[in-house]
């Protein structure tokens, strides 16, 4: 503190010349001493640097605002009042840093400021390593939609039962903000069902654009039938393949286990290349139709002949020369980056029910 002492009179005469340029290099003078100094000093003493910087930071150029506040932001102990007078500035630059990252502003400032800010200053606030609920409250209702997105990523945020709904009605429109809630443990079981009704109306609405709405409302039915619990314990299977994989797997060895009659095994490699947890693969095998098996082949970018033999492969035996040539028609006309939008909402909805269930 001796220091600070030592420069009251440089910093009144700085103050005092009204020359901008003077009253800058003091407050990089003095921001440079208070953080060598910071881990060193008690709450008194930072009010003291406080007191100072505060009075050199206003009324000064945006650019060095934004520079105390990138000094300061990550600082645990920085002076209260300089941290919230950046934090209300009017410039994103300026406040971003401490709206981000400073732990010294309070959860009544960062409501006041997300009820008026515009929607820079929202995106700072959603980065922030901890939300509460009455904050996220004011984002979710304020934010655009790249904020929103920001803030339902943030592992860190809490967010209220009518926070999560705004969320969910705010999904309906936004694909991407779909799929960030659905990474989230903590979305409650009325709007999980939500999300898993928007992910398979969206999967309906895609596929009838390639294949009518028959034949989507057919698809995604028989997907839905892929979720029921195994009826065997995959994962000595599931070490195998993953050993083979650490050699080489591919289509190849696929047909081969079904070839020799290991379609268990044909079946959890499947799961694999198409991304998706083996016991979907399992129950599309025995689906009372074939869509099942034709969207993950064709998924995993997998050839006619390994339909053909995961087809033969099932109990009810290979399929009569019609029913062959239906398939055959219909793996032609289904396209890989379809089959993939189909067999990701399969995934996805597994994972929301899964944590629904539990």
């Amino acid at each position: 503190m001796v220091a600070l002492h030592s420069v009251v009179a440089e910093v009144e005469g700085a103050i005092a010349s009204g020359d901008p340029a003077k009253r800058v290099s003091m407050l990089r003078r003095m921001t440079s001493l208070f953080t060598t100094q910071a881990p060193r000093l008690n709450e008194d003493q930072v009010g003291a640097f406080d007191q100072v910087i505060l009075r050199l930071s206003r009324d000064i150029e945006t650019r060095a605002r934004a520079d105390l506040a990138a000094n300061l932001a990550d600082v645990a102990n920085a002076p209260r009042h300089v941290v919230r007078d950046l934090a209300y500035d009017a410039s994103a630059e300026v406040a971003g840093p401490v709206l981000e990252r400073s732990l010294r502003l309070d959860e009544s400032d960062l409501i006041q400021i997300a009820s008026g800010a515009g929607q820079q200053h929202l995106m700072a606030l959603s980065r922030r390593s901890a939300l509460a609920e009455r904050v996220t409250d004011v984002i979710v209702s304020r934010g655009d939609e790249k904020v929103v997105r920001s803030v339902a990523g943030n592992r860190g945020a809490q967010f209220s039962l009518s926070g999560f709904q705004i969320l969910t009605t705010r999904a309906e429109r936004d694909v991407e903000l779909e799929h960030t809630l659905a990474e989230r443990v903590d979305v409650p079981a009325a709007q999980r069902s939500q999300l898993i009704a928007m992910a398979r109306e969206r999967a309906r609405r895609t596929l009838a654009t390639e294949f009518g709405a028959s034949a989507a409302e057919r698809a995604t039915l028989a997907i839905a039938e892929s979720l029921a619990a195994p009826p065997v314990d995959l994962t000595p299977i599931e070490v195998a393949v993953a050993r083979q994989a650490k050699v080489e797997l591919d289509e190849t060895n696929v047909q081969e286990w079904l070839s020799m009659g290991q379609t268990n095994y044909a079946l959890v490699a499947l799961a694999r290349f198409a991304g998706v947890p083996s016991v979907i693969a399992l129950n599309a095998h025995m689906a009372p139709t074939t869509d099942p098996l034709l969207f993950l082949v064709r998924s995993a970018r997998f050839g006619w002949k390994t339909l053909k033999l995961f087809l033969a492969s099932r109990s009810d035996g290979e399929p009569n020369a019609d029913d062959m040539q239906s398939a055959f028609q219909s793996f032609q006309e289904l396209s890989v980056a379809t089959a993939q939008r189909v067999v990701r909402f399969t995934a996805a909805r597994e994972k929301l029910e899964q944590s629904t269930a539990a």
